[in-house]
């Protein structure tokens, strides 16, 4: 597999934006975008959707001094090595050909993991650019995995396929790294979790008549961030998701079994 460190030319940028070698956009394309085009624009398009015009605008808004701690977490961590063992795990459990390559970038708001495909084939990208510690890297790289997994059988279209396949990612991660905590494995504070405990039928309740929606309103349930007044906790999608897998697989000895292709086709087809 390959390892790609891109946030190390964004680093680059900063050092050239902060030295005053020339205007912020001309030295992002230098450093950054011109020689990572292929990746950052499929970042671009596939997890943000916005105006280049807002790339731009967000480039010349940069602060190079609020990127310290992104310095500090990029020199003393060995990204690759991380991300080279992560997978290893991953593929002892849930064997994937080929290899999907990782991409380690910095953006400007964009997921701490995501799954998107680069020259069409499916990648694991790693956001950087609110990433305050190392620790989470190898979950979020096994949550992204499963995706890639599932991306590579099919794209999950309704609310119920959803579910599944955050719940079938959050088993994954569980299995990969068994000595980390459930909220973590959920990529979740305990406090959420704990609240996802006790509203949990309320949840289900308002999830239920909706299983076979496929709007796009339905994303909220798997977003970080605070939700509008009325609407759910963030990330109660990848909760309920986590628990109509758990149960599933409980049923089944709670194996992965011979190929999680099963595991999937069986969890959707018992969708409430």
């Amino acid at each position: 597999m390959r390892v790609h460190l891109l946030c190390q030319d964004f680093l680059r940028f900063i050092d050239a934006l902060a030295a005053g070698e020339g205007e912020a956009w001309d030295l992002h394309c230098e450093h950054y975008l011109t020689p990572n085009r292929a990746a950052l624009e499929a970042w671009w398009e596939q997890c943000l959707g916005l105006p280049t015009a807002t790339w731009v605008e967000r480039v010349r808004r940069v602060r190079p001094e609020e990127y310290e701690l992104l310095r500090e977490i990029v020199g003393a961590t060995d990204l690759a090595a991380a991300a080279e063992a992560t997978v290893r795990r991953c593929q002892e459990i849930l064997p994937l050909s080929p290899e999907p390559e990782v991409y380690f970038l910095v953006g400007f708001f964009s997921p701490d993991g995501f799954a998107f495909t680069v020259d069409g084939q499916w990648a694991i990208g790693i956001g950087l650019e609110r990433l305050t510690s190392p620790r989470m890297i190898p979950l979020l790289l096994a949550h992204e995995y499963a995706h890639c997994y599932r991306r590579r059988l099919r794209h999950p279209r309704c609310l119920g396929e959803r579910l599944v396949d955050e719940g079938f990612a959050v088993a994954l991660t569980a299995r990969a790294f068994p000595e980390r905590s459930q909220a973590e494995h959920l990529l979740m504070q305990p406090g959420q979790v704990v609240v996802m405990r006790e509203y949990e039928g309320k949840l289900w309740r308002r999830v239920r008549p909706h299983m076979d929606s496929e709007e796009e309103a339905a994303s909220a349930l798997f977003r970080h961030g605070r939700p509008r007044e009325g609407a759910l906790p963030s990330r109660a999608g990848v909760y309920l998701g986590w628990r109509l897998v758990a149960e599933f697989m409980a049923r089944r000895g709670g194996s992965f079994d011979a190929s999680a292709q099963s595991v999937l086709a069986a969890a959707e087809s018992a969708l409430p």
